[in-house]
């Protein structure tokens, strides 16, 4: 009769998890707590140790960039600067022609169209290769086979910001990156398109005097 008292005694009320659980959940948030000390401590920008920078960025990497404070284009509640936003890529034929451009991601969903958005902001924003160019020239190699040319114009569109006080409709799209896309032979040649702005201004030539004035 002892023994049933005891194991009534031990036994946890009703709701409560199991020891086991318990001891799960406790060395699982004690990991966490370690993991932020660390970080922070490593993070420091008074330095810190050689060992505290490798078990930071080996075991406790994650702690450092927390999905509620990434600023990723693909989190639409946090991002703010107009690089953070969405952006999709247009192949279309270089030539007068009415075949349809092809959009990526267009109608994808999940982390395939998370990784063509991925692709279309480092050739925006020249993440690879220095500017990008080496990356859009792969894309518009690829398009070659789906518009039956090799001749073809690589497009990068970035979709606007919306306001959260704005209405559904985000407007129209801005292009931020524009280049063709060729192969001559058995070269691949990518002529990237630049804004006008960027060029040298026109010098206007001095208004002509008047003779009958002084020099």
């Amino acid at each position: 009769m002892g023994t049933n008292i005891d194991s009534r005694r031990t036994a946890p009320p009703p709701g409560i998890p199991s020891e086991g659980v318990r001891a799960v959940a406790t060395v699982a948030i004690s990991l966490v707590l370690v993991g932020l000390v660390l970080a922070i401590a490593a993070n420091s920008l008074s330095g810190s140790s050689a060992l505290l920078a490798a078990i930071k960025s080996r075991l406790f990497a994650p702690w450092l960039a927390p999905a509620w404070l990434d600023l990723g284009f693909d989190q639409r509640l946090t991002y703010g600067l107009p690089d953070d936003a969405d952006h999709e890529l247009e192949i279309a034929r270089r030539d007068a022609s009415d075949a349809e451009p092809l959009f990526f991601p267009g109608s994808r969903r999940g982390e395939q169209a998370a990784r063509w958005r991925r692709l279309a902001r480092a050739i925006a924003i020249g993440e690879a290769e220095d500017d990008g160019s080496v990356v859009a020239a792969g894309v518009g190699r690829g398009g070659f086979d789906d518009l039956g040319v090799e001749d073809v114009v690589v497009r990068v569109l970035r979709q606007p910001l919306r306001e959260r006080t704005g209405p559904a409709d985000i407007g129209t799209a801005e292009q931020v990156y524009d280049a063709r896309v060729r192969l001559v032979g058995d070269d691949l040649q990518l002529i990237k398109d630049e804004a006008k702005s960027e060029l040298a201004p026109l010098v206007k030539p001095p208004a002509p005097r008047d003779a009958a004035a002084p020099p």
